[in-house]
């Protein structure tokens, strides 16, 4: 059985109600000043083409928005029309795959781009009275994302295929059964309407307690861990 791709989807699908879900999102960030932050970071010359940066940008964001790993979050872009609209991925793109976003994030991390990109986006809302900015409240938690390389064995070169600078993420879930997953923490600091505040990226054996002080802003009336 073989079709066109674009027998899949109709025009009228491609405006239906659902696909706006992010618009809002959209609308209340300047993503140009985000992406001038960005400008230090170079597009790859050799290689696969290399992503727009607010594209994998727009994708981490997701990732942490609904809680996916990356290879969650790259199955998703393939295959959920919101994603692609909100990372302007068209029907016929290419999708950056796990590894793709997983050294994404590092260079954020190494250029330390992260958190200045988190205090733009802090800097916009608080700007539109959408953050409160009294009486503020920090609740600090980790998000376990699992490393695109998580495999034991070794690579077709011979070099390990795990992800040298991830480690184990032990966590309890709501059964009471403890879930190991081989990655990073994502560390973060969220008010009570759920805007990330600050937001740190270790090795997944990093305890939060470590971050607590890369997390806290000084002016939190509670905080909750």
């Amino acid at each position: 059985f073989e079709t066109q791709p674009a027998l899949f989807v109709s025009a009228t699908m491609l405006d239906h109600p659902s696909l706006h879900g992010l618009d809002d999102t959209e609308a209340v960030l300047d993503w140009n000043r985000l992406e001038a932050l960005m400008d230090e970071i170079y597009a790859s010359r050799t290689g696969r083409p290399s992503y727009p940066l607010l594209t994998l940008l727009r994708g981490l964001l997701l990732g942490i928005w609904y809680k996916l790993s990356d290879e969650q979050l790259a199955a998703s872009l393939a295959r959920d029309l919101l994603f692609r609209r909100f990372c302007r991925l068209e029907l016929t793109a290419d999708i950056p795959d796990a590894t793709t976003l997983g050294r994404f994030r590092q260079q954020l991390v190494a250029y330390d781009l992260w958190e200045r990109l988190l205090g733009e986006v802090n800097r916009q809302l608080e700007a539109q009275h959408i953050v409160m900015t009294e009486g503020r409240v920090n609740i600090i938690d980790a998000t376990p994302v699992e490393a695109a390389q998580s495999g034991p064995g070794k690579g077709v070169d011979g070099s390990p295929a795990r992800d040298g600078e991830a480690g184990w993420h032990v966590k309890q879930d709501s059964r009471g059964k403890l879930k190991s997953t081989y990655g990073y923490s994502v560390h973060t600091g969220v008010d009570e309407d759920g805007f990330i505040h600050r937001q740190t990226v270790t090795p997944g054996n990093v305890h939060d307690s470590r971050e607590r002080d890369s997390l806290l802003r000084g002016d939190e009336s509670q905080l909750y861990e």
